[in-house]
Parts: C-alpha cells; structure tokens; sequence
C-alpha cells in the first residue's frame, strides 16, 4: 500500500510529540511492507534537503516565525490558513502526481485545512489522526483553569470553519477517550468512523506486563519535554525550588522557548541539571537514571507519548491529572492537582 503522512512539522523543526508520533509510524509503515511518504512543511526561502526517513515533500510556511508575531497578525495568520490557497493547490498536485492509496493527515495548522476536502474529493482514503485541540482553538491550547476559551464565541465560529473545511474523514483515530469526547460534543464527526487507539498500540511499543518496582520517596527527578510554559516547567522549577531537599536532583531534558530563562534564572542551583534536547539514546539514559518522571503540564493534554516512552522504560511517573494523561498512565504512577506544588511534593515524598 502507498501511504501519504500529512503534517505541520517535521525533524529537524520538531516541537512535541506529533511529529515523534509521525516519525515512529514512518518507521512502522515501512518495516509492514509499505511505500510512505510525507507532506509536510519548511520555513520560507530554506531547502532542507533529502529527508532520511522517508521520501519528503516540503510546503513554505509562514508557520515557524508565528510566534514572534504580534498577537492580532496571529488572529489573522489563523483566519488566512483555513484556506491558504497556494498550499491547498501545492498538496493537491502532489497527491494527483503520486496517487496514494491512504493519507493519514495529523496536524494542519500551517498547512491548508482545505486539504482534507481535496483528499475526500480524490477519493482517497482518509484518516485523521488528533493530537490536540487545534480543531477547537487555534492556539491548539485549554488551559487548566481557563477551560471556558473553547467554547468562547470566537472559538465555536472558528469550529465552525474548521468543521466545514475538515469536511468527513472516513475515520478519525484518536489516542485518549478524553480528546475525542471534547470534539464530539462540539459536533465534530458526525459523519466519520472514530476510533480510540492508543499510542502504544499504533507504534507497536511493548509495554511491560508488570508495574514499576520504584516506589516513592524519589530522589532523582527527571523532566523531558518541551521548554513551554503551558507543559508547567516554571511551576516544577519554582515548586522545586521551594519544596525539595537538599538531597533531591531534577535533570530537565527539552527544548523550546524557555530554555534560555530557566539556564539564566536556575543555573546557580547545583541540584539542578539542564540538559537541553537529547538524542532518543540519550534520554533513554535519562530514564535510566532517574527514579521518577514529573509530567507537571498546565495544559490539557492528550495522551503524552513520553509518558509511553517511560512505561517502557519501567520508569515510575508522577503527572498532572488532566485530560486524557489519566488514560496514558494506568497502573504506571500516580497524579496530582494540576499547578498545586503540595500535591506534586506528596506524591513525590510519600511513604
């Protein structure tokens, strides 16, 4: 089978878990016997070259200098990109040319929205795939105590676009029970199959039948993600600040806005190791050494493929309880109050 993966965002402009997610199912796809290729796109005026991974074809985006903008050229950046007609016509000359048996479409935020209609229009299997809440918001984004922004007025006309544009998938495969409920109560999919598989089932990750020998109180904390403030690495920075022994070590593992404030802002503290981003060998190390992994997000997230990673690892997890990180951790650690640093510190020390 010819298989088309359609995302925002590849290596070496990964963010987050989608595209690790994308490039693991690469990885699956191609070991089964089938031919993949991908959409996806580049920042302006840059050739990134051949893609080892698979055979790669790169749409210019305005998409990574999008933060940097003032907020209401976002707003209009968002309202352009339901239907960027120059990237809608781009994608749908190159599924013509290759003819693709199935397009497994992930995140379209910089992309075209409109995109899903041409792949339903060329009668090509289509399956999309959610990892966020983007469909909702354009920020992509709930926040923990500000969970009334999705369903502002402004956000239900912009789910109004983006159902439309979306159009019906044949299915629509979500990780969490959780994400998929945010949507159908907003109307979305009323006219495609939806299915809950979870991230190890889709990867093909083995997880160990029996649960973590770790047990609290942990010394050797670890935190491996984005350098983002919604996935609460100045809530962990500043609870461990105030609240961890002397005896205790946090290592932080990622990348992302913030890592130039926490090295300037925490670089005095010796428990403290700042890593930056890894390579999969050596967080895999990290998980190695590390009694624990904190999952501090502020956000709603939806089933965290780290969270997977450390189960594998047999590695204990301490994470927020919220959103679909409840379904991801199962018998793998325990939860606590999102943004409430005693919650966090008596799971970590209890007894």
């Amino acid at each position: 089978m010819k298989i088309c993966l359609l995302n925002n965002l590849y290596k070496p402009y990964n963010r987050g878990g989608a595209e690790n997610v994308v490039a693991a199912m690469i990885k699956a796809y191609q070991n089964s016997g089938h031919e993949v290729f991908l959409i996806t796109t580049r920042p302006e005026s840059l050739d990134l070259g051949e893609n080892k991974d698979c055979r790669t074809f790169y749409i210019s985006s305005e998409f990574y200098n999008l933060n940097k903008k003032p907020k209401i050229s976002r707003l209009f950046w968002h309202l352009y990109n339901l239907r960027a007609t120059k990237k809608y016509h781009a994608i749908k000359k190159i599924l013509q040319a290759e003819k693709p048996d199935l397009v497994i479409s992930h995140n379209l935020m910089g992309l075209d929205f409109k995109t899903a209609q041409t792949i339903q229009d060329l009668k090509i299997e289509h399956h999309h795939f959610l990892h966020d809440i983007q469909l909702l918001h354009p920020s992509g984004l709930i926040i923990y105590g500000q969970e009334n922004s999705a369903d502002s007025l402004s956000a239900k006309l912009y789910q109004k676009a983006t159902q439309f544009f979306l159009g019906s998938p044949d299915l629509i495969i979500s990780p969490s029970r959780w994400l998929l409920d945010e949507h159908l109560k907003r109307g979305f999919f009323k006219k495609s199959k939806t299915e809950i598989k979870h991230l190890e089932d889709i990867l093909n990750i083995k997880l160990p039948a029996t649960a973590n020998t770790k047990q609290p109180p942990f010394k050797n904390l670890l935190f491996a993600g984005q350098i983002e403030k919604h996935k609460g690495i100045l809530f962990l920075l500043e609870a461990f600040e105030k609240l961890a022994g002397s005896e205790m070590k946090l290592t932080i593992a990622g990348d992302g806005s913030l890592l130039p404030l926490i090295r300037e802002r925490f670089s005095k503290d010796k428990r403290l190791k700042i890593l930056g981003r890894l390579s999969k060998e050596n967080l895999e190390k990290s998980f190695e050494e590390a009694d624990v992994l904190i999952v501090p997000s502020l956000c709603y997230e939806n089933y965290p493929l780290t969270i997977i990673e450390a189960r594998q690892a047999e590695l204990p997890i301490i994470a927020s309880g919220i959103g679909g990180i409840p379904e991801a951790l199962k018998n793998g650690g325990w939860l606590f109050k999102p943004g409430d640093a005693e919650s966090l510190f008596a799971e970590i020390n209890k007894n």
